[in-house]
Parts: C-alpha cells; sequence; structure tokens
C-alpha cells in the first residue's frame, strides 16, 4: 500500500503543487488606510488624499473604514478562491515582490494579513464596495 500522507514539518503550498488559500480578517483600521506591500521594502506612496488608492512600484495604499465606524473586511487570495462578484476593481497593475511575500498591514506598521507569492514581480487586484470609507477589501494576487 502507498504512503499517502504528507511529510512532517511546514512544506509550503509550492512544493505540494497547491493552489494557495484565501486568507482574511476584520479589523479596525486607525486612519483609515492599508498598505499592500512586499515584505521587504517599505516605499510607501504618497497619499494626497485625493482618490482612494495610491500606488509605488512595490506597494499599493487603499483607504478603507475609519475605525471609529466599524471593522473593515479585508481578503487576500487567487481569483480562483474569492467570489465572483467582488465589487470595484480599484487597482490592477504588477507590484514588485523580491522577497516573495506579499503584506498587508496598517499605518502603524501593524501585519494584519500575508501571503507568499511565486514570482518577483506579482499581479495585484485590488476591489471594495466602490465608497472611499469601504467596508470591504479584496485583494487578488496572481
Amino acid at each position: 500500500m502507498f504512503d499517502m500522507q504528507l511529510k512532517a514539518g511546514r512544506v509550503d503550498q509550492y512544493a505540494r503543487g497547491e493552489e494557495m488559500t484565501m486568507v482574511a480578517a476584520h479589523v479596525r483600521v486607525l486612519n483609515s488606510l492599508l498598505f499592500i506591500r512586499d515584505a521587504y521594502i517599505k516605499t510607501l506612496p504618497l497619499v494626497d488624499g485625493n482618490g482612494a488608492v495610491w500606488s509605488t512600484p512595490s506597494c499599493v495604499a487603499v483607504s478603507c473604514m475609519p475605525d471609529s465606524d466599524g471593522p473593515t473586511e479585508i481578503k487576500i487570495g487567487a481569483s480562483s478562491e474569492l467570489p465572483g462578484n467582488r465589487g470595484k476593481l480599484l487597482f490592477d497593475a504588477q507590484l514588485e515582490t523580491p522577497s516573495r511575500r506579499i503584506i498587508v498591514e496598517t499605518v502603524l506598521a501593524k501585519n494584519v494579513l500575508e501571503r507568499d507569492v511565486s514570482n518577483t514581480v506579482t499581479r495585484v487586484r485590488i476591489w471594495t464596495n466602490g465608497l472611499r470609507d469601504t467596508n470591504k477589501v479584496i485583494i487578488v494576487i496572481g
């Protein structure tokens, strides 16, 4: 009989050939701003208050619900893992990811979510409910 168990210890999703799994969080976000960026590069965009999204080659800032109004739901995953009706597309571009890890953090550098990615440049798409003070941010990677 064949041994069907995975090896003990940490084996990442790419070594097993599996799809990544969606992760989500509900957080109250101070200053109504989230950063989606490479884990090692901290070149933040200039946030001028016009619009709802700002970016650099390795970071995207997106506005969200103020902490005093309640939590923001944040989801990150592959396109196949996230619902089809995502809302309004705010951002669709390549993000430099030399660390092969994307993090979602607050202005106080509190890490909310993180995901491994397979390449040093990753396509990132961000959807919200279309409001500047959105209570939903969906991040599709890859």
